[in-house]
């Protein structure tokens, strides 16, 4: 009877371990690669997006330059233009008024899409002007309690923020009460020197005044803008029932109309009934030599970018004084 000798059988088992280390060795290499692909493949895909928005950012800097001073020579060629009421079909080349249609301006082979608008837009809570726009608040009689008793409280937080004294108003807060809520050195307790986004600090503001869809106070006057109505073109459905005593579902003709404008440029004045055309002059259509432009990618734009929107005092042909262009508001977001 034959016997397998021990060390055949050890070397069998041997070789065996050997196969199963090897084996289990190449597949964590292969899983490890793997793994270093989709990392290297992610970081691709996230360094190339952050490179675009990089990229928007300064391509929208070069378009800002540009659309001043085409607003700039539009003015001068054309002085006394209506914004609103002009026929875009009538001239051979864009025109740039403040009224906030779409353009879309091939910028070195790259498409950017912007709209400009008055700078005189939105709620006026400036301190010279915050107790009469909220006053118009409550001017309705279909305006609730809540909403009275919000106005009263919002108006007594701002006296008291923008005084210089330390008198509590009824609804209000002073040094005492900012430092308990850990707000200090809150309230500015000036008028002057103050920006938008700081009424943000303000309780109850946002009840009454939400932001926009980007999280900014585009509601709001921008300080050291001109004072007046508020602009046409940015009227919210409220402000057209309250300055121009609309009913709401007048105010969304109104708007619908606007939109409709901005889109394809068709006069609002051919879009509504004459007589409630004639009730929007409450509301202020000219042209405020301040300026709010918004710049963005095309709808169509398969990459992401960047939006600009910037605010500033319009200036000549012949440039601005001193060279130097006065910027209200610039943000990327």
């Amino acid at each position: 009877m034959k016997q397998r000798h021990p060390s055949i059988c050890r070397s069998g088992s041997e070789s065996g371990s050997a196969l199963v280390a090897a084996l289990v060795l190449i597949f964590s290499a292969s899983m490890l690669t793997m793994a270093v692909l989709a990392i290297s493949q992610t970081a691709t895909l996230d360094i190339r997006a952050h490179t675009q928005l990089q990229r928007s950012a300064y391509i929208n800097e070069g378009v800002s330059n540009r659309i001043q001073w085409l607003i700039a020579a539009d003015k001068h060629l054309f002085p006394g233009t209506p914004p609103g009421e002009i026929e875009y079909l009538d001239y051979d080349h864009d025109r740039y008024l403040p009224d906030g249609v779409h353009h879309v301006m091939d910028y070195y082979g790259t498409p950017v899409a912007f709209r400009i608008f008055s700078g005189v837009s939105g709620w006026d809570l400036n301190p010279d002007a915050y107790q009469d726009t909220l006053r118009r608040f409550t001017s309705r009689i279909d305006v609730d309690t809540t909403v009275t008793d919000a106005v009263e409280e919002l108006t007594d937080k701002l006296r008291d923020y923008f005084d210089n004294d330390d008198e509590l108003s009824t609804n209000g807060m002073e040094v005492d009460d900012y430092d308990a809520e850990a707000m200090a050195p809150l309230p500015r307790n000036r008028s002057s020197g103050f920006w938008r986004e700081e009424l943000f600090y303000i309780k109850g503001l946002t009840a009454l005044f939400p932001p926009d869809r980007y999280g900014r106070l585009s509601g709001l006057r921008l300080p050291n803008t001109p004072r007046g109505n508020p602009n046409f073109f940015t009227a919210s459905s409220l402000m057209l029932q309250i300055y121009c005593n609309l009913e709401e579902s007048q105010a969304e003709e109104v708007i619908a109309a606007r939109e409709v404008w901005f889109r394809e440029r068709i006069q609002i004045k051919d879009q509504i009934d004459t007589l409630l055309y004639s009730s929007l002059g409450s509301l202020s259509w000219n042209d405020s030599d301040t300026y709010t432009v918004l710049i963005e990618g095309p709808r169509e734009a398969k990459q992401p970018s960047r939006r600009l929107v910037f605010t500033y005092r319009g200036f000549p042909p012949t440039g601005p004084t001193d060279n130097m262009v006065e910027f209200l508001e610039w943000t990327f977001f």
